[in-house]
């Protein structure tokens, strides 16, 4: 449900700021939505609705194009909201961006490794034991699914293969300090490494959240790290627009090759 879910949310990402015909792709992901609920009450096979699923993106006529990417990390729920976030990726496809995110089944294969060592070094075995069948059985079933979502991403498979100590390191971390922040700067490296376009990064944060100030505080490492501008958002509750703050960077973004002219990534990042 977590994959079938995150990679439908990034199949419309994908296609819509590219639509020919303005609500197409929405129209589309309401009537996806239906075929994945009748495959999840057990009334049709999991893999054909997938299939017609992205049949049905695959009819959307698209102009060719190209916008700045814009990448949305931090909490959960701030990010995947709509409500909460004041619609943010509508907000950023009407400046002319497009969002790039992260299903959260991506986020848990990123993070794991960090997590089984911890456990590892513990003692707590049993934790260990379980969740790496979990993931082992998750990782091989998707694989069924994914090959049909690629058909509208145009994207392989995203592989998260690098010791988490070695990215943490970069940033003064280690292994051992879990939670969101270190969850988020493994997700900034993966992205960086899956999109190398990324042009912005967009932290989601809900008022007084510890984590998210900590990541907030290490911007300005990040961006030296990545050449990759981060604007990070506070929803408060107190109304107004707070998703205002991204525009100039989707107006005014310097993009990938105003990055490569100036030496592309400044770090061993990569």
């Amino acid at each position: 449900a977590f994959m079938f879910g995150g990679l439908l949310r990034r199949m419309g990402c994908r296609v819509r700021p590219y639509e020919k015909n303005s609500g197409e792709t929405d129209r589309v992901l309401e009537a996806a939505i239906l075929i994945l609920e009748e495959a999840f009450s057990g009334l049709r096979d999991k893999e054909e609705a997938v299939v017609k699923t992205v049949g049905l993106f695959e009819r959307i006529e698209t102009v060719p194009d190209s916008r700045p990417k814009a990448a949305i990390f931090g909490d959960l729920y701030a990010r995947d909201n709509p409500v909460f976030n004041q619609d943010l990726i509508a907000f950023i496809e009407s400046c002319g961006g497009e969002a790039i995110t992260t299903p959260y089944t991506d986020y848990a294969k990123m993070i794991a490794p960090a997590y089984f060592k911890k456990w590892l070094t513990e003692g707590k075995f049993f934790s260990l034991l379980v969740n790496r069948g979990l993931l082992a059985t998750m990782v091989r079933r998707e694989k069924v699914f994914y090959r049909h979502f690629s058909k509208i991403l145009q994207e392989p498979e995203p592989v998260y293969d690098v010791a988490p100590s070695h990215i943490l390191s970069q940033f003064g971390m280690i292994p051992e300090n879990t939670g969101e922040s270190m969850d988020n700067i493994l997700k900034i490296y993966y992205i960086c490494k899956h999109h190398p376009e990324v042009s912005l990064f967009i932290q989601t944060s809900p008022a007084f959240c510890c984590p998210s100030l900590i990541t907030e505080a290490m911007a300005k490492t990040i961006e030296d790290h990545t050449g990759v501008p981060v604007v990070s958002i506070t929803y408060d509750g107190t109304g107004g627009d707070k998703n205002r703050k991204v525009l100039p960077y989707l107006k005014y973004t310097r993009g990938t090759a105003d990055r490569d002219a100036a030496g592309g990534v400044k770090s061993g990042l990569f």
